[in-house]
């Protein structure tokens, strides 16, 4: 039988040999490289802020591995995309590229481990920042959760490596069939998958307690709830993805009847041909959402001061379009010291009130910011509200 596989095998086409970008795909490296860039210029904000306030704290240190591990993970989804002919039909994919996407996807595990655990562990130095002080079971909580991440990076960077062997044959189509395990290395894909939206859940969960015990406003708790949501709502994309996975690698695909005349119909899973929206795609979600709903919090109070700040402009302009309409109505056939007041007068007295009435605004302004950073127990310029202390 194993003679038969091998004479049709050899009797159907190999791969190309010259590299064929005519359906090449990009949509998927764009949407990746967006969102890179989104996130990164808000965490560079919120640390901008931290640093700017005098706030800077150990949560935000730990930040900033967690960015440059990420920035690694963007680079590494945008380049296997392009590079490794991801989207394109599998047919018009060369061995090179074939090597260059199943490298990508064996040195995701390890970073997509590493880069998880390093967003986890700034969140939950964060809660530590905030909480700990106050509330004694949490304090023990996030040390315990510390001490986990660094098991969760050392199991799973292991469990990898004993897929195949020779290791470097998970990159050879033709040679990954025999010397690997696909089905070791989906389990151990949906383990890790798993476990990290138990950490992202606990993450969820852990800080609602300790922020319903806040003194302030229920509107203004209310917030801090839903931004500390935001920050650990990495848990339902890792929930969805870890779905799209299973469900995608045990269905049924379909190949394109014409890609049944090449040897490698017979190495590769029919899945592949959506393997940059079933995979990469989902995959860069997730991180990105955790990004930046942790660096909401820092950015709360900037982005008050910024609200305050729009609304007062907005308000300040209807005013002064509803004063200059009465005023030139008013003024009108009237005079002042004996001189008609022309358009030319009114115009220059509306623009003075519009004037004086934006130094207002900005005194306004400044009296809030000077007054959010002076009191740095209630709410300081880039950091988060503290629970006051207890006498």
């Amino acid at each position: 039988m194993a003679q038969n596989l091998t004479a049709e095998v050899a009797s159907l086409l190999p791969p190309p040999t010259t590299i064929n970008d005519t359906h090449k795909v990009y949509g998927v490296a764009i949407a990746c490289a967006v969102m890179s860039g989104v996130a990164t210029s808000v965490v560079l904000w919120r640390l901008y802020l931290r640093y700017a306030s005098r706030a800077f704290g150990l949560d935000d240190w730990a930040t900033i591995p967690a960015l440059i591990l990420y920035l690694g993970w963007s680079i590494l989804a945008v380049y296997v995309n392009l590079a490794g002919g991801i989207g394109k039909p599998l047919w018009e994919i060369t061995l090179g590229e074939y090597a260059t996407w199943f490298k990508g996807f064996v040195a995701s595990s390890w970073m997509y481990t590493s880069m998880t655990a390093a967003i986890r562990v700034a969140i939950l130095l964060f809660y530590r920042r905030i909480f700990s002080q106050t509330v004694s079971w949490l304090r023990v909580t996030i040390y315990v959760l510390l001490s986990l991440q660094a098991v969760y990076v050392i199991v799973y960077s292991i469990l990898p490596a004993l897929a195949c062997h020779p290791f470097d044959s998970a990159w050879n189509p033709f040679e990954r069939r025999a010397h690997c395990d696909d089905w070791y290395f989906y389990y151990d894909q949906v383990a890790l998958y798993s476990t990290s939206m138990v950490f992202d859940l606990v993450l969820l969960l852990l800080p609602l307690e300790p922020a319903r015990r806040l003194q302030m406003r229920r509107s203004k708790k209310a917030g801090v709830i839903v931004m500390f949501i935001l920050g650990a709502g990495a848990s339902i994309v890792t929930a969805v993805k870890l779905g799209i996975f299973v469900t995608d690698m045990n269905g049924y695909s379909e190949f394109d009847p014409y890609f049944a005349r090449y040897q490698l119909v017979y190495f590769l899973p029919a899945q592949m041909s959506h393997n940059g929206l079933t995979f990469w795609l989902p995959s860069h979600v997730e991180p990105t959402v955790a990004l930046i709903g942790a660096s909401l919090p820092g950015l709360r109070p900037a982005l008050n001061v910024m609200s305050a700040s729009v609304s007062q402009r907005l308000r300040s302009l209807y005013y002064s379009r509803g004063t200059s309409r009465s005023d030139s109505r008013a003024v009108q056939g009237r005079t002042w010291a004996g001189h008609e007041l022309d358009d030319k007068t009114v115009g220059s007295t509306a623009s003075s009130r519009r004037r004086d009435r934006g130094f207002d605004i900005t005194r306004i302004i400044e009296t809030k910011i000077s007054s959010e950073t002076a009191h740095g127990s209630q709410v300081q310029l880039g950091q988060y509200p503290a629970p006051h202390p207890t006498q």
